[in-house]
């Protein structure tokens, strides 16, 4: 039986209550409910207990919102970034995306890493291993700051807008799915009054496909260090 976004189903406890246990129902919730499902009440509900109950484990939303950040990051591999042993825009193009692949995992979970507070371990661990990559590539340390801060807007920009066409739940569509949604939605256009946009309109359907992300990344990268 499918739930609706705004009526999550509510489940008895079905382990012990720890921060662990919490975050777990949370991110759970997310994926099953999406953003707009998502609070301190439905969490509570899904684990049946007050939400009063879970101030004793986070200081508030704010706080269960980075502690779900942080495991959402936590599965992109962060490590990926620490192989020395592989040229720094490799790592960069591969951990981007594995962020994205992860995201697109945890669609409800897009948004919250642009409203959570990113001052978590594994998150300063990313933004770290990252600005070094940028260093190896010759970038002084302010540039590699304002480089690392460009990228993450592409990749958190990109994964946004693709989940924004989606109701922001686990699964979404296989990205064929989404591109071919998309490419029917350009055969309304007026190619007499929109010359170019119809003309380019497979390309535009194709702009939340992986290849799209690469290509952008690539692009990005290119003005960030011409000579790499």
């Amino acid at each position: 039986m499918s739930t609706s976004a705004s009526t999550p189903r509510r489940r008895g406890p079905r382990r012990s209550l720890t921060r662990e246990a919490l975050v777990d129902a949370a991110l759970d919730l997310l994926d099953e409910a999406g953003w707009a499902g998502f609070s301190l009440r439905a969490v509570g509900n899904r684990l049946g207990v007050d939400p009063n109950t879970l101030y004793t484990y986070v200081a508030d939303r704010a706080a269960l919102e980075r502690e779900v950040a942080e495991r959402v990051l936590a599965e992109t591999d962060p490590a990926a970034l620490e192989d020395v042993a592989t040229p720094w825009r490799d790592r960069v193009l591969r951990y981007a995306g594995r962020l994205r692949a992860t995201l697109l995992r945890h669609p409800g979970a897009a948004r919250l890493l642009t409203t959570a507070p990113m001052d978590g371990p594994t998150a300063l661990l990313i933004g770290e291993r990252l600005m070094d990559a940028l260093a190896e590539a010759g970038l002084d340390a302010d540039d590699a700051a304002r480089a690392s801060y460009a990228l993450m807007v592409q990749v958190l920009g990109a994964v946004l807008l693709e989940v924004a066409e989606t109701d922001g739940r686990h699964p979404l569509p296989s990205e064929p799915e989404r591109i071919a949604a998309r490419r029917a939605g350009f055969d309304t256009v007026d190619a007499g009054a929109w010359p170019r946009t119809a003309a380019a309109s497979a390309t535009m359907a194709a702009w939340i496909s992986g290849e799209q992300f690469t290509w952008s990344l690539d692009r990005l990268l290119d003005g960030l260090v011409p000579c790499s």
